[in-house]
This record gives C-alpha cells, sequence and structure tokens, in this order.
C-alpha cells in the first residue's frame, strides 16, 4: 500500500511537469546547415516540484564498487550485474561489465555529468560493430533522484510516462531524449514500446549530432528508455546499429548504397534538410528489422530479458 501511495505521488508529480519542465533536444526544428546550434543548460525547475519528488520517495544510496568482467562463453549467456539481470546473445556481445557511477552534484558541473549515482553496464566485445561513435551501453538510474538533480531527465521521465500510459501518441517530437548528451536528436525511426520482465519503456532507431548531420552507420545507434514496473528505476540504452541503406560516415563524399537518400548540399540555402530527415526516417520504416546489424529482433530480446531487481 506504501509503495503504490509513493508511485501515485510521482505520477501526479509528473503529470504537472508539462507547466515547468524545459525540453532539452526539440526534435520538432532541426537546425539547418547555416544554424548551429548552442546547447543550453535546461532552467531550473520550480523547486516546489522537486521538494515533492524528494517526499514522495526518499533518495537512494548507490554503493561505488566497481564489478569483474563476466564472459559469455555460449549464446544467451545470463550475466548480473548490481540490480540489472540481462540475457546476452552471444551472436551480440562476449559479455559484460558493470560498475556504479558515483554520484556528481555539484552545482557547477555541467547537466551531462551530473547523476545521483547510477549503476553502467558495458557490453564487452561488441565485436559485429567496432569502431562506432556510441559504446554499447546500459544505465539504471533511481529514477526520482535523477529527476530532482537534472531538469532533462525529469523531462524525458515526464514524456516517456506519458506515452507509456497512452496520454499522447507516440511520435517523434514527443519522444524523451538521452539526458545526458550535449547533442540533439536529429531523426527518430523504427518507434515501438517493447516491455522487459519487469518494466516496459520505448525504442527507437535514433542519431544525436550538434549540426544537420547525414544519417550515418558510424552515428547511428538503437536507443531505449523504460521506467521499472514499481517507476523507482529509469533505464537507458545504447547500442550501436547500421543500416544497409546508409553511408558509413558523415563525411560529405560518403558513398550512399542504391536505394539510399543523399544528403543535401550545406552550401545550397535552399537546401530542405527537414525533408531529407523525413525521407530517411521513412526509409528505415521501410527497411526490414532482419536488414540492420545488429537485427533489431536481436537488440529488442536482450532489452526484454531485463530484470531490475526492486
Amino acid at each position: 500500500m506504501k509503495r503504490l501511495t509513493l508511485l501515485l505521488c510521482l505520477l501526479v508529480v509528473l503529470s504537472l511537469a508539462c507547466d515547468v519542465a524545459v525540453n532539452i533536444f526539440p526534435t520538432s526544428e532541426v537546425p539547418t546547415a547555416a544554424e548551429t546550434p548552442v546547447l543550453i543548460e535546461p532552467a531550473t525547475t520550480t523547486p516546489e516540484v522537486f521538494i515533492s519528488l524528494t517526499q514522495a520517495i526518499p533518495a537512494t544510496a548507490v554503493p561505488s564498487a566497481t564489478f569483474a568482467v563476466q564472459p559469455s562463453p555460449v549464446p544467451n549467456t545470463l550475466i548480473t550485474f548490481g540490480r540489472l539481470t540481462l540475457e546476452i546473445p552471444a551472436s551480440v556481445a562476449s559479455g559484460a561489465s558493470g560498475s556504479d557511477t558515483p554520484p556528481m552534484t555539484d552545482d557547477d558541473a555541467p547537466y551531462w555529468e551530473k547523476t545521483p549515482g547510477h549503476l553502467q553496464v558495458s557490453l564487452n566485445d561488441y565485436y559485429i560493430l567496432q569502431g562506432k561513435f556510441h559504446q554499447p551501453q546500459i544505465y539504471v538510474y533511481p529514477a526520482v533522484d535523477y529527476a530532482t538533480l537534472v531538469p532533462g531527465a525529469f523531462e524525458s521521465m515526464h514524456r516517456l510516462r506519458n506515452i507509456m500510459s497512452a496520454v499522447v501518441p507516440v511520435a517523434p517530437d514527443q519522444l524523451p531524449a538521452v539526458p545526458f548528451f550535449n547533442a540533439a536528436q536529429v531523426f527518430a525511426s523504427n518507434i515501438q514500446t517493447i516491455s522487459f520482465q519487469n518494466g516496459s519503456g520505448i525504442r527507437f532507431i535514433t542519431e544525436y549530432a550538434q549540426y544537420a548531420a547525414p544519417v550515418n552507420n558510424h552515428e547511428l545507434f538503437y536507443h531505449f528508455q523504460g521506467f521499472s514496473a514499481d517507476g523507482e528505476y529509469y533505464i537507458v540504452a545504447i547500442f550501436p546499429i547500421t543500416a544497409p541503406v546508409l553511408a558509413e560516415t558523415s563525411d560529405a563524399g560518403a558513398a550512399v548504397p542504391a536505394g539510399g537518400i543523399a544528403y543535401p548540399d550545406i552550401n545550397d540555402p535552399n537546401a530542405d534538410f527537414q525533408g531529407y530527415y523525413a525521407s530517411v526516417t521513412d526509409l528505415l520504416n521501410a527497411t526490414s528489422p532482419d536488414a540492420f546489424f545488429p537485427t533489431i529482433s536481436q537488440l529488442d530480446a536482450m532489452i526484454q530479458s531485463m530484470w531490475i531487481t526492486p
């Protein structure tokens, strides 16, 4: 009964967030080549709201510890780090390593470095995709503590809660953002809600940049955000992924495969970047999930296997 009361308090507070939270990574306004976006830390959310959050669910202490690497010698090996249990297909990675990141709550710290303390699990030898911009990682945060500390995390959790509660339709401009990225989401495709063993969330294919960048396999990633069923933990997963219809890098001269979408001329004042991203989104939505590498179904299965210990 006590837990139910706490969750109801959290939902009420999150529903109020639409009046006070700030979207740090808008998707509805993608910058053109002539507009280099200035990324500004979100404004501080109303203190009274965060006081309510803190009272609803007390802060959770996270110990500072590092776990040993656990190899995955056979397909679908089950690993456990801290409160996260995960089944990793051998076709995706050879194992994982995990650590508890200590709190960083200094007022002067940039928002992308702030954390109340969280669990971070990295996939070892993600050997089918080496040398990509992003590392294959899963982050588990105490939800209220993180929302209290970082307004951008508050906004992303609010959006996620709206989507999972069917309050708003699933749309790219309403998707939660990665709270610790110092860049903006330029597009989102293959959007789908997904459940894991004791929670649920949403996954999609995306790319982040600080300008109107070409969509390319070097920076493309599978992104998941979700909540544990009790609402106490917020999960963010980032896995590099490639698509056969995209250029391999963001270089202007990178070859675009047959059937791909050419990147607009950055020197053309009439270049249609919004149209370009819309076309790439449609193309990736129409691409078979099994044509991606690793396949979307492999990564979905890994997310679905997760268990977050209360």
